[in-house]
């Protein structure tokens, strides 16, 4: 068996190990290590063990013995149907195939195959263990997914911004192992912080109080509604058929409350938006869904005009700042 090089990360709580040949996915699943098998983690390349390895082997597989022909009906047993019939005296073999030999060929119909299974055998591995670094912990962190347009047309469907889309500093990726990199500095890009935002608020705004009035690929628009007093609009409403009466009634007004494009798009007259930045991928989900949440509290807040003036005198809108 070719010879297997471990790279390992030593822990306060163990070992994270991968081999170093593998490149898509782990492949240390089936061996042990020191008797016992390796973890699985968040990361697809990396496992765990508890303490370093002075043997590995692999559990492999013996071949069945004693094959035989069984009577499917044991109350048939008899001298012209014995309960058992060995294998080699009953079949031959020529060009590659097996046959009942011709004087056995009326009865197979009668008999079943069975065989004997062996225990497992151990097998070690010859195995090189290489310690790259020495750290206190690595931290398990959870992954996120945020849905966007998996292309520039809605009817195309929605694909995901996930962990695996995270963008890390050059020197962090030539310094760390790729399992580490979950706890260093991190982010999304400008256009991915973009596409999340844009179809977060397309799936969370409330057309009653606002409505969207650019959705683009490279830029985004939203603005409120003005919804008309109760208490000014009450003649109109007795006015209107029963079935319509305590509906919302919306003025034609419409004031801009966000925009945006992202770099290095920069779409003239919108502001790029800047790439959400996270200590670690904890902190980054956070900055994420703290954005996402405050941004669409302010854009379903309704705007309803003055009970008293109708909206003749005029307040000051408070705009959500593209980079807050």
């Amino acid at each position: 068996m070719k010879k297997l090089e471990i790279i390992a990360i030593k822990t306060d709580n163990g070992y994270y190990i991968k081999n170093k040949g593998s490149s898509y996915s782990s492949d240390l699943d089936h061996y042990y290590f020191s008797g016992k098998k390796s973890e699985l983690t968040h990361h697809k390349l990396w496992n765990h063990i508890d303490k370093k390895s002075l043997k590995i082997y692999i559990m492999k597989r013996q071949p069945n013995i004693n094959h035989r022909f069984e009577l499917k009906d044991k109350s048939m047993v008899c001298v012209k149907f014995p309960a058992v019939l060995k294998k080699e005296d009953v079949i031959c073999y020529a060009d590659g195939e097996s046959y009942w030999k011709e004087e056995y060929s009326n009865y197979s119909s009668l008999y079943q195959e069975v065989s004997d299974k062996q225990p497992d055998l151990k097998e070690y591995v010859e195995f090189d263990f290489n310690v790259i670094m020495t750290i206190d912990n690595i931290k398990k962190y959870g992954g996120f997914s945020y849905p966007v347009q998996k292309t520039n047309w809605s009817h195309e469907g929605l694909c995901n911004v996930t962990e695996k889309d995270i963008n890390y500093q050059i020197i962090d990726k030539i310094l760390f192992p790729d399992i580490v990199l979950p706890s260093k500095p991190c982010q999304l890009t400008s256009h991915q912080s973009y596409k999340v935002i844009r179809q977060h608020v397309k799936q969370k705004i409330d057309y009653e109080v606002a409505d969207i009035t650019s959705d683009y690929e490279f830029c985004f628009t939203v603005c409120k509604r003005v919804i008309k007093s109760e208490f000014y609009d009450i003649k109109s409403k007795i006015l209107k058929n029963l079935s319509n009466f305590g509906k919302k009634q919306i003025s034609d007004n419409k004031i801009q409350i966000f925009q945006m494009t992202y770099s290095p798009e920069n779409y003239k007259g919108y502001t790029a938006i800047k790439p959400f930045v996270g200590r670690n991928h904890d902190d980054l989900k956070e900055k994420i869904d703290n954005y996402l949440n405050e941004l669409i509290k302010v854009i379903n807040q309704p705007i309803i005009n003055c009970r008293y003036c109708n909206g003749k005198g005029i307040r000051e809108v408070k705009k959500f700042k593209t980079n807050k």
